[in-house]
């Protein structure tokens, strides 16, 4: 008999033992199971915060331009600045131009003059007043009138440049003016002119 109940005991016991076990191991895959879950939802609300992020520009208001690049202006060399002058009193010339502007445009053409040799004030002279009338007598747009300072310019400082480009340029000045309306006189002159400033400024004979 108390073998018997020593049985059922010792039955009772690993039963009890076994549904401990058993819920034991039920509680720790809940816990396992929660903790993934809670791992999910972390995960799934720092994507939406990365997601949800406030607009840093509301819509309708402007975009921000980029800062534009502070470039500084490049300073005019002596030489530029004597060209710019020379090339603004010839734009000017027109029939209602001042009796001034001949000797302005005289000077205007010697501080062109850069080399060594310069051409003399006579003929600088001689130059101004023959192209004074020649540009009066014309009709030239803004595009030959800046070809013809332009000209004018390099003729100044032809101290190396080779004779047949002289002599192009020359040929150039004189078909431009004529073109535009001025005489065949003054533009023969203006030409003649234009040859003995070349001739003035190249170096001398070694």
């Amino acid at each position: 008999m108390q073998v018997f109940k020593r049985a059922n005991i010792m039955k009772h016991l690993i039963i009890v033992i076994a549904a401990l076990t058993s819920l034991s191991a039920s509680a720790q895959i809940g816990v396992d199971a929660i903790a993934k879950q809670r791992a999910r939802d972390v995960a799934n609300q720092n994507a939406n915060r990365s997601v949800d992020l406030p607009n840093s520009n509301p819509a309708g208001a402007p975009a921000a331009r980029p800062a534009a690049p502070n470039v500084a202006a490049t300073p005019l060399t002596a030489g530029q600045q004597a060209f710019a002058a020379f090339q603004s009193r010839l734009f000017s010339v027109n029939t209602n131009s001042p009796s001034s502007i001949k000797s302005e445009l005289a000077r205007a053409m010697g501080n062109v003059a850069q080399g060594a040799n310069k051409p003399s004030q006579a003929t600088l002279d001689k130059l101004s007043d023959h192209l004074t009338t020649a540009l009066n007598e014309s009709k030239l747009n803004i595009q030959n009138k800046t070809r013809l300072a332009q000209d004018i310019g390099v003729l100044l400082n032809s101290a190396r440049t080779p004779p047949a480009q002289k002599d192009a340029m020359i040929k150039d000045v004189q078909s431009i003016l004529q073109t535009g309306g001025a005489s065949s006189d003054n533009t023969t002159a203006v030409g003649t002119d234009l040859q003995a400033v070349t001739n003035e400024v190249k170096p001398a004979a070694q």
